[in-house]
């Protein structure tokens, strides 16, 4: 959340501001959000790692009936449209995302319906794309032909069977027009498939469809809890596609090194070096960890943890690091966040002060990092949390770490997670995302530019309205705390009934240092490095989530960079900001690649993970104003 924060609740605004040493909450919000608890996945044979739960099972069905020929797709057929937009799926789904595929229409050219009818096959059986998987996939789709009919209702239910039982499973079908095989009724099928209580949805994409068969196409997405797009032209199609199969893939993915924090304080902590790791909050309870720092050293330390559906109002997140002993290590750094109901994430982070003679030094270097978690209905769940650790030093001053290219166009696609922001310059960006989702990008500054952000979406006529519903924006500085979005302060753009382009901007904000005179400490741009930006249709209707709806970012940088020795800090690993590989927005999988770290038995090479979905759902208590005034006198 950005530092100055203000919250809409019924058209009441509640405002608050908190500078980085000293924070200060003047006041606190109440509002009632459900959220489910996602539990993450069991240990690995290291103690309490949580993993990130199975992606969901996906298969695609495919309409290749005669139809599918009509040369109106921008240039080109359908079928070549089709043909292109289901390659880019195929290779841009990650490596443990199990996909299938079934076409129907595909090798009865006759007129015999009872033929035509059954015309529906399995052509790749769900499994996960691997480079062996993906090859043969593409393989089969460059030899697709549309010859027949549309057996839709039959192919919905052989895609229930293709996945299995078990998990969350979805069905993304692709159709051109009604089914012209009916009984069964496609309608009627997807009915069946909900009253069996089956953790499976069908979403749509209707390919240049009569209105006809867009009713018919809509009834099937609103029957199993789907959801329904159009698409006009390979570009609508691709785009639309993608975002329905990043509902099942790409939520908030974690992958990295598992870590056991101490629920008992510093003395039993496990060691923790430059790079990041996975642990998880159960119950309200803190985590722990030792870290060693000379006193010429530089620490930072971020803390993530992520929902599925947005966080209760109130919700706090604390880091803080310094030397172990009576009360908590603070001495260092400390920093907090705290959710305003609708993010579904809550990530802050802190960096020590320069200089060994404005810290308190630590018995043989060894200090203690403390992930406190005031997250309100937690309960025993396990919640992911992601802990990302960095070391500066002389020998790093001024060092440079490797940038990645920004990417344009289909690739620049927005990632989901912070080690998957798409990296972008400047210019403008167009995607489509599913409301529900919060896409990440970053940009690379240095002091003494500026940064502005402007993002759009075209709110449809049809729009399922939310008192709270509005389009947010948020940036994220190097350490992964969240900024100042503009000077009105104001957290959303509310939609209030509003349809048609609606716009929010963020900035201009200049870029300083920490050791700068003028630093602009209290917006929270005075960390020079990786910014993260991120955009959703927050607190929407239950009804808009999985609408599918076009956006735009543009993205300025102005200024002239100044010159200085600003520390670099180290990571574990070169990878630590982010993916610098096309197609990594694809997947949160990266191969390692190590890179000099601090001089320090502390920093050896570490990988990198990334939290994913839990949740939370509810109530802010005034009691949160008395902690935060609390902890933010301890602290000075």
């Amino acid at each position: 959340m950005p530092r100055d924060r203000q919250v809409h609740l019924l058209e009441i605004t509640f405002m608050y501001s908190r500078p980085r040493r000293r924070r200060v909450l003047a006041a606190v919000s109440v509002l009632l959000l459900g959220a489910l608890l996602s539990p993450a996945a069991t240990a690995s044979a290291s103690p309490a790692s949580p993993e990130a739960p199975d992606p969901a099972r996906i298969d695609l069905v495919l309409d290749l009936s005669g139809s599918m020929n009509e040369n109106d797709a921008g240039g080109q057929t359908r079928l070549a449209a089709a043909k292109q937009a289901v390659t880019r799926i195929i290779d841009t789904a990650p490596e443990q995302a199990p996909l299938g595929l079934r076409v129907y229409g595909a090798t009865y050219p006759g007129q015999d319906k009872k033929q035509g009818c059954a015309d529906t096959q399995q052509v790749l059986p769900v499994t996960p794309m691997d480079k062996a998987a993906r090859a043969d996939a593409k393989q089969r789709v460059a030899g697709f032909k549309a010859v027949g009919f549309t057996p839709i209702g039959v192919s919905l239910r052989e895609a229930a069977k293709d996945l299995g039982t078990s998990g969350k499973r979805r069905i993304v079908l692709v159709s051109d027009g009604d089914d012209t095989c009916a009984p069964p009724p496609p309608c009627e099928v997807a009915r069946e498939l909900k009253a069996q209580g089956i953790d499976l949805a069908v979403d749509v994409v209707g390919f240049r469809t009569p209105s006809s068969a867009r009713t018919q196409l809509k009834c099937i997405a609103d029957a199993t809890g789907g959801s329904y797009a159009d698409a006009e032209d390979a570009d609508s199609l691709t785009a639309n596609l993608g975002t329905l199969f990043r509902k099942g893939w790409r939520t908030y993915h974690a992958t990295g090194k598992p870590v056991a924090g101490s629920l008992a304080g510093c003395q039993d902590a496990p060691l923790v070096t430059p790079g990041q790791y996975l642990d998880r909050f159960t119950g309200g309870r803190d985590l722990y960890y030792k870290v060693k720092k000379r006193p010429d050293q530089r620490l930072q330390v971020s803390a993530t943890a992520v929902a599925e559906e947005g966080y209760s109002r109130g919700s706090i997140i604390t880091v803080a690091a310094g030397p172990p002993g009576d009360g908590e290590p603070r001495a260092w750094l400390r920093e907090f966040d705290q959710s305003m109901g609708w993010a579904n994430i809550i990530s802050t982070g802190g960096r020590s002060k320069p200089g060994s003679g404005n810290e308190t030094p630590a018995p043989d270097d060894t200090g203690c990092i403390v992930v406190e978690n005031k997250v309100t209905k937690s309960g025993d769940k396990p919640m992911p949390v992601e802990l990302l650790v960095g070391i500066a030093d002389k020998t790093t001053q001024g060092a440079g770490a490797r940038t990645p290219q920004p990417r344009t166009g289909a690739d620049a696609e927005g990632g989901f997670s912070f080690n998957s922001a798409t990296p972008i310059g400047p210019g403008t960006h167009r995607q489509s995302i599913a409301v529900g989702e919060a896409p990440f990008w970053r940009v690379e500054l240095k002091a003494g530019q500026k940064l502005t952000v402007k993002a759009g979406v075209d709110i449809p006529a049809d729009f399922p309205d939310s008192a709270t519903a509005g389009w947010a924006v948020t940036v994220y500085n190097a350490q992964r705390e969240s900024t100042q979005c503009n000077k009105d302060n104001r957290l959303t753009e509310l939609l209030a009934g509003r349809t048609g382009h609606i716009e929010r901007v963020c900035g201009p904000w200049e870029v300083t240092d920490q050791d700068e005179a003028k630093s602009s400490d209290s917006k929270g741009y005075d960390v020079p490095g990786t910014y993260y930006i991120q955009a959703q249709v927050a607190e929407p209707h239950a009804k808009a989530k999985g609408i599918v709806v076009p956006i735009s970012l543009t993205v300025d940088i102005s200024g002239t960079p100044r010159s200085g020795n600003s520390p670099v800090f180290h990571f574990g690993d070169d990878t630590a900001q982010g993916p610098s590989q096309p197609g990594a927005n694809g997947s949160d999988k990266q191969g390692p690649s190590p890179t000099a770290a601090a001089k320090d038995d502390a920093s050896p090479v570490g990988r990198l993970a990334l939290p994913i979905g839990i949740g939370a759902g509810v109530l802010v208590l005034a009691g949160i104003t008395f902690y935060a005034l609390r902890r933010s006198r301890a602290a000075s």
